[in-house]
């Protein structure tokens, strides 16, 4: 008689592999260790996940759903106008309350290791296909400067956040305080300079900016792991 499958064994396997990534870093950790804090059998995870990358790339996408999750609640709960400015800010106050998140970003190889400079997705053109809708809607809605091609607003945010990604691997690791205020400092620039003098639609600025978030949380749902 087979055994009774375990509740939620592919969410114990997650949260078990984030519990150990973060006390003792993921290089540090098998799949042994895993399936003993998860209180499975070793084979029982293998059941779920093919190898020890599968399981991480698993954490990562469950923790950038909840990162994402996390942005949305802000943008809901703003009163403020959600401009370039204060969605680069909600991002980053997100991303240093997820520290699986924070780690990948931070470069930590203390963390995740080798995979701090292995971060390479196809994913990322899809996003900037969304990113270029939500600019162009921003831009209808008064917010930011209709004159200046989306796709080269879009352009110069792609190359600072995939420069944030890639960063640890050339300048070292960084500090949550460094990467607030070079987020922050970015954001103005960008914001001051593509200001209009017209005032600006708040309500349709928030659509377009939970629109985006929707995109990004169904392309993550899509592979699984919520």
């Amino acid at each position: 008689m087979p055994r009774p499958r375990v509740p939620d064994r592919r969410g114990r396997i997650l949260s078990a592999a984030r519990d150990l990534m973060l006390e003792k870093g993921w290089p540090a950790t098998t799949v042994a260790d895993i399936a003993a804090h998860a209180g499975i059998g070793k084979g029982a995870v293998y059941l779920e996940f093919p190898d020890k990358a599968a399981i991480l790339a698993a954490v990562l996408n469950r923790s950038m759903r909840q990162l994402t999750a996390d942005v949305h609640r802000r943008v809901r709960e703003a009163r403020e106008l959600v401009d370039l400015s204060a969605v680069y800010r909600f991002g980053v106050e997100a991303l240093l309350d997820e520290p699986v998140m924070r780690a990948l970003y931070l470069g930590d190889t203390a963390v995740l290791g080798e995979h701090v400079g292995q971060v390479v997705d196809r994913r990322y053109v899809e996003r900037a296909g969304w990113l270029t809708d939500y600019v162009r809607r921003l831009q209808d809605a008064g917010v930011l400067d209709p004159a200046v091609p989306g796709d080269v607003i879009v352009r110069v945010l792609s190359v600072f956040t995939l420069g944030l990604v890639h960063a640890p691997g050339v300048l070292g690791a960084s500090d949550p305080e460094e990467l607030t205020e070079a987020v922050r400092l970015f954001a103005d620039v960008v914001g001051r300079g593509l200001a209009t003098e017209s005032r600006p639609d708040a309500e349709e600025a928030r659509a377009a900016q939970v629109e985006l978030l929707d995109r990004l949380d169904h392309q993550l749902a899509l592979l699984g792991d919520p």
